[in-house]
């Protein structure tokens, strides 16, 4: 061979492991997103704890903000008797809800579960707050929330046999 093919096929050999290295180095910059681990989902008593740990709760992006009258979360870290607000969960949807004076209910949110829409609501306050689900294939479901010493309480009923 001559010198010529051999600096050529040196220069060619250099730069293919520099260019290597900067992609390496590259993908160990950027990789960190794409390598890590994924994102598990929170299970509903992960949630529940979060939302318990949260000192006010996030906007709700699809229904207007309470009224005024009702009552802001209680602050003072004792045990409250009004103004709880608490995640409850069930198969068709889940529903952010809130206590008020008088164990008055207040739904704050709704998330309908996948395969729900909202077909009807009363948000409150009053002794019963309540949203109605319904599913493509027929089946309807009612949650209704009630106040017991200022913690909400979710009933779940099928709405096929209350309509």
């Amino acid at each position: 061979m001559t010198r010529r093919v051999l600096i050529g096929i040196t220069a060619w050999a250099a730069a293919a492991a520099v260019s290597t290295g900067i992609g390496i180095a590259a993908i160990s910059v950027l990789g960190a997103g794409i390598t890590d681990r994924g994102v598990r989902p929170l299970t509903s008593d992960q949630v529940d704890r979060a939302l318990a740990a949260a000192t006010t709760p996030a906007p709700a992006t699809t229904t207007p903000a309470p009224p005024t009258a009702t009552p802001p979360p209680h602050a003072t870290g004792g045990a409250p008797t009004a103004g709880t607000t608490r995640a409850l969960s069930t198969s068709g949807g889940s529903v952010l809800a809130r206590c008020g004076p008088a164990d008055t209910a207040y739904l704050l949110s709704w998330t309908p579960a996948q395969g729900y829409g909202v077909d009807d609501v009363d948000r409150g306050p009053g002794a019963r707050a309540s949203v109605k689900l319904e599913a493509g294939h027929g089946r309807k479901l009612v949650i209704q929330v009630t106040c017991r010493s200022g913690v909400p309480t979710a009933t779940t009923t099928d709405g096929r046999r209350h309509d």
